[in-house]
Protein backbone atom coordinates (compact mmCIF):
# COMPACT_ATOMS: atom_id res chain seq x y z
CA UNK A 1 0.00 0.00 0.00
CA UNK A 2 1.26 3.43 -0.93
CA UNK A 3 -0.47 6.43 0.60
CA UNK A 4 0.25 10.15 0.34
CA UNK A 5 -2.26 12.33 2.16
CA UNK A 6 -5.52 11.82 0.30
CA UNK A 7 -4.13 9.77 -2.62
CA UNK A 8 -3.00 6.17 -2.55
CA UNK A 9 -2.30 2.90 -4.36
CA UNK A 10 -3.54 -0.40 -2.92
CA UNK A 11 -3.69 -4.07 -3.92
CA UNK A 12 -6.88 -6.12 -3.81
CA UNK A 13 -7.95 -9.74 -4.30
CA UNK A 14 -11.52 -10.66 -5.29
CA UNK A 15 -13.17 -14.08 -5.46
CA UNK A 16 -14.90 -14.23 -8.85
CA UNK A 17 -16.64 -17.62 -8.76
CA UNK A 18 -16.17 -21.37 -8.36
CA UNK A 19 -15.67 -23.54 -11.43
CA UNK A 20 -17.11 -27.02 -10.80
CA UNK A 21 -16.58 -30.51 -12.16
CA UNK A 22 -12.97 -30.41 -13.29
CA UNK A 23 -10.06 -32.81 -13.08
CA UNK A 24 -7.12 -31.15 -11.30
CA UNK A 25 -4.22 -30.54 -13.64
CA UNK A 26 -1.77 -31.08 -10.77
CA UNK A 27 -2.97 -34.15 -8.86
CA UNK A 28 -5.63 -35.66 -11.17
CA UNK A 29 -8.48 -35.64 -8.64
CA UNK A 30 -12.04 -34.47 -9.29
CA UNK A 31 -12.16 -30.92 -7.95
CA UNK A 32 -13.53 -27.40 -7.97
CA UNK A 33 -11.38 -24.40 -8.89
CA UNK A 34 -11.84 -21.05 -7.18
CA UNK A 35 -11.22 -18.17 -9.59
CA UNK A 36 -9.65 -15.02 -8.14
CA UNK A 37 -8.75 -11.66 -9.59
CA UNK A 38 -5.90 -9.58 -8.17
CA UNK A 39 -5.29 -5.97 -9.10
CA UNK A 40 -3.86 -2.69 -7.95
CA UNK A 41 -5.85 0.52 -7.91
CA UNK A 42 -5.31 4.23 -7.44
CA UNK A 43 -7.71 5.93 -5.05
CA UNK A 44 -8.62 9.43 -3.96
CA UNK A 45 -10.30 9.65 -0.53
CA UNK A 46 -10.95 5.87 -0.66
CA UNK A 47 -12.75 6.19 -4.02
CA UNK A 48 -11.27 3.91 -6.68
CA UNK A 49 -10.26 6.00 -9.69
CA UNK A 50 -8.70 3.32 -11.91
CA UNK A 51 -7.44 -0.26 -11.79
CA UNK A 52 -4.21 -1.61 -13.22
CA UNK A 53 -2.09 -4.77 -13.13
CA UNK A 54 -5.08 -7.17 -13.28
CA UNK A 55 -4.30 -10.89 -13.03
CA UNK A 56 -6.52 -13.97 -12.74
CA UNK A 57 -5.69 -17.09 -10.74
CA UNK A 58 -7.40 -20.42 -10.07
CA UNK A 59 -6.83 -22.41 -6.88
CA UNK A 60 -7.67 -26.12 -6.85
CA UNK A 61 -9.60 -27.19 -3.77
CA UNK A 62 -8.15 -30.72 -3.74
CA UNK A 63 -4.44 -29.91 -3.41
CA UNK A 64 -4.48 -26.08 -3.12
CA UNK A 65 -2.30 -25.63 -6.19
CA UNK A 66 -2.21 -22.19 -7.74
CA UNK A 67 -2.68 -21.72 -11.49
CA UNK A 68 -2.45 -18.57 -13.56
CA UNK A 69 -5.38 -18.01 -15.92
CA UNK A 70 -4.92 -15.96 -19.13
CA UNK A 71 -6.34 -12.45 -18.77
CA UNK A 72 -8.81 -12.78 -21.66
CA UNK A 73 -10.31 -16.01 -20.26
CA UNK A 74 -10.53 -14.64 -16.72
CA UNK A 75 -12.22 -11.47 -17.98
CA UNK A 76 -14.75 -13.49 -20.03
CA UNK A 77 -15.62 -15.67 -17.02
CA UNK A 78 -16.00 -12.58 -14.85
CA UNK A 79 -18.39 -11.00 -17.39
CA UNK A 80 -20.36 -14.25 -17.75
CA UNK A 81 -19.38 -14.79 -21.41
CA UNK A 82 -17.55 -18.04 -20.62
CA UNK A 83 -18.28 -20.67 -17.97
CA UNK A 84 -15.32 -23.03 -18.13
CA UNK A 85 -11.53 -23.16 -18.14
CA UNK A 86 -9.73 -25.67 -20.34
CA UNK A 87 -6.85 -27.61 -18.78
CA UNK A 88 -4.45 -26.25 -21.42
CA UNK A 89 -5.23 -22.68 -20.25
CA UNK A 90 -4.10 -23.29 -16.66
CA UNK A 91 -0.45 -22.41 -16.01
CA UNK A 92 0.72 -24.02 -12.77
CA UNK A 93 2.64 -21.74 -10.45
CA UNK A 94 5.05 -23.83 -8.40
CA UNK A 95 5.40 -22.13 -5.05
CA UNK A 96 6.96 -25.08 -3.22
CA UNK A 97 4.61 -24.91 -0.23
CA UNK A 98 2.71 -28.09 -1.12
CA UNK A 99 5.75 -30.35 -1.17
CA UNK A 100 5.03 -31.77 2.29
CA UNK A 101 1.36 -32.65 1.66
CA UNK A 102 0.02 -35.97 0.36
CA UNK A 103 -2.05 -35.28 -2.80
CA UNK A 104 -4.45 -38.10 -1.88
CA UNK A 105 -5.24 -37.75 1.85
CA UNK A 106 -3.85 -34.20 2.44
CA UNK A 107 -1.85 -35.22 5.53
CA UNK A 108 1.44 -33.50 6.26
CA UNK A 109 4.42 -35.69 5.39
CA UNK A 110 8.17 -35.31 5.09
CA UNK A 111 9.16 -34.25 1.54
CA UNK A 112 11.71 -37.08 1.28
CA UNK A 113 9.07 -39.84 1.62
CA UNK A 114 8.34 -41.89 -1.50
CA UNK A 115 5.03 -43.23 -0.13
CA UNK A 116 2.49 -41.61 2.19
CA UNK A 117 2.61 -43.33 5.62
CA UNK A 118 -1.12 -42.62 6.12
CA UNK A 119 -2.71 -43.87 2.90
CA UNK A 120 0.14 -45.59 0.99
CA UNK A 121 -0.05 -43.38 -2.12
CA UNK A 122 3.15 -43.21 -4.21
CA UNK A 123 4.40 -39.63 -4.00
CA UNK A 124 7.17 -39.28 -6.59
Amino acid sequence: MFFIGIFGIENKEEHIRDINAKICKSCGQYTTYRLYKTYSYFHFFFIKLFKFNENYYAVSRCCNRLFEVPHSIGKNIEKGLQNDIEEKDLIEINMGYNEGVCPNCKNLIHPSFEFCPYCGTKLH
